[in-house]
């Protein structure tokens, strides 16, 4: 858990300074003074000051800000100076990171519309071009980071852990409730089944299909199925339309992936542990019950039982002994094993290659973002869906740590890929034309250059303040659903 917090942290600072990072280099170029750049926020620890900037690392770590002349308050992520927050909109249940995320901009002005500091070399006294230029590179540093990191993964390869495209009706078992038969049990989907493609686009693994139904709900959508039934083959096309969860807002069709029960790991200590199992044990039976996949496991530990007879075959040779089990405040078995994963290779792309890979894949994380927002109004629950900066800062760690569960390699692939995805929602999520966020001050600065002069003092800040006050209240609330998330609430 300290590793996750402090991967976490650390992930999202970088976002953030990547932000500030780009108002500051647009600062210098347009000829406006950069007062203090700084690394975390909070009270000065250390610094120095060169060219009239005061470059300093601050006592809170969490990203950092970049205060311009002729700005009254420093801030965060998101905008050119003032206190920020930050939320995230998080669709659960995208193994791969398909989770949008949203973070605020920052208010600047003068609270009594008192003229603000127009001398040269201020913010306010630069042309509204520059403005504009200084505002949006923020945003566009944090997708330059994105690309970056994108195409550096793309070019050099990297493992996907995963099970194959076969998959297990989840109707089969009692551990989801339904209000009513999901896609895959109407369309006649069967538990073995292997999807080879959905809409015409091959499927190898079951993260393919994840990815696929996961971003598109209540799209129809046709499935090709591989099935063998009485030793014969036969591949059948089925239409489906993932159903939209409306707690997570994620698209789901009822199944899980088909996953062999071949122990991979046992941890030290746990009931498995004890109980004498090993890698590369494969288990055939819990209390007399053949198992098929770990989802037969997994019913069978949904009861709680005390204890449980499990039968597994190493070298041939089966045996069968008895595991002892205890559970957490959330009904987990202490089990201890961790199943066996197929690896999957990327291809290493040449330089070409990887930036063209690298830019579909931010595309697609933006359009899958424009859709997330475009859930939040229908229906969903926003308190699970939304999220705040700790969740985020959790969530970073958790990719980190999971990945480094399986290896030091998947452990930083997994890491960076979450942080280019959340780079670019924080690409798109400033340059929306909501005050107090970048996208809102271009606005403002746009309006300047049609009028041909300033847009009113008083009106710049009421229009910010009011900005400003939703971020506050969206800050409370995201704030309030992290809280109850880690209560698990």
């Amino acid at each position: 858990m300290i590793l996750t917090i402090i991967l976490g942290i650390v992930g999202l600072g970088v976002m953030v300074f990547v932000h500030e990072l780009g108002h500051f280099v647009a600062a210098k170029m347009n000829g406006v003074g950069v007062e203090v750049f700084s690394l975390g926020w909070g009270p000065k620890l250390a610094g120095f000051t060169a060219g009239g900037t005061s470059y300093q690392i601050s006592w809170f770590p969490i990203g950092g800000y970049c205060k311009m002349k002729g700005e009254m308050v420093p801030g965060l992520a998101g905008g050119t100076g003032g206190p920020t927050t930050a939320a995230a909109v998080t669709s659960a249940g995208a193994e791969a990171g398909a989770t949008p995320a949203v973070a605020s901009g920052a208010a600047s002005g003068s609270p009594s519309g008192a003229q603000p500091a127009t001398e040269q070399g201020s913010f306010l006294a630069a042309a509204p071009w520059r403005r504009i230029v200084i505002a949006a590179f923020g945003p566009l540093f944090n997708v330059i980071f994105a690309l970056i990191i994108f195409t550096a993964l793309w070019w050099a390869g990297f493992n996907v852990y995963s099970s194959d495209n076969r998959i297990v009706l989840a109707t089969d078992y009692t551990l989801d409730t339904f209000a009513s038969p999901p896609p895959a049990t109407v369309a006649g989907l069967k538990t073995g089944d292997r999807i080879t493609a959905i809409d015409g686009a091959p499927v190898e693994k079951f993260q393919d299909i994840l990815e696929m139904v996961t971003v598109a709900p209540n799209k129809k959508m046709l499935f090709t199925v591989q099935r063998v039934e009485n030793g014969t083959t036969q591949t059948l096309t089925l239409p489906l339309a993932p159903q939209l969860d409306k707690n997570t807002g994620a698209g789901r069709i009822g199944i899980y992936s088909w996953i062999d029960p071949v122990v991979d790991t046992v941890a030290a200590g746990s009931a498995a542990g004890i109980a004498g199992l090993h890698k590369g044990d494969r288990i055939v039976a819990v209390d007399g019950k053949p198992v098929r996949t770990i989802t037969d496991i997994s019913q069978a530990l949904a009861a709680r039982p005390a204890r449980m007879s499990v039968t597994y075959e190493r070298a041939g040779a089966q045996d069968t002994i008895p595991v002892v089990f205890t559970y957490d405040e959330k009904g987990n078995a202490n089990l201890g094993i961790a199943f066996a994963f197929i690896t999957y290779r990327t291809p290493r792309l040449g330089p070409i290659g990887a930036m063209g890979k690298s830019a579909s894949e931010t595309w697609s994380t933006v359009t899958q973002t424009i859709k997330g927002i475009g859930l939040l109004f229908q229906g969903i629950k926003l308190r699970n869906a939304v999220a705040g900066p700790l969740r985020i800062t959790y969530y970073i760690g958790t990719a980190a740590t999971s990945g480094f569960q399986i290896g030091i390699g998947a452990g930083v692939v997994s890491y960076l890929r979450f942080l280019a995805f959340l780079s670019v929602v924080l690409f798109l999520m400033n340059l929306l034309p909501i005050p107090a966020m970048d996208g809102g001050q271009i606005i403002v600065f746009l309006i300047e250059m049609i009028r041909g002069k300033p847009v009113a003092v008083r009106g710049v800040w009421q229009i910010q303040l009011v900005g400003f006050s939703l971020l506050i209240m969206l800050t409370l609330f995201v704030t309030f659903s992290d809280v109850l998330f880690f209560m698990g609430r």
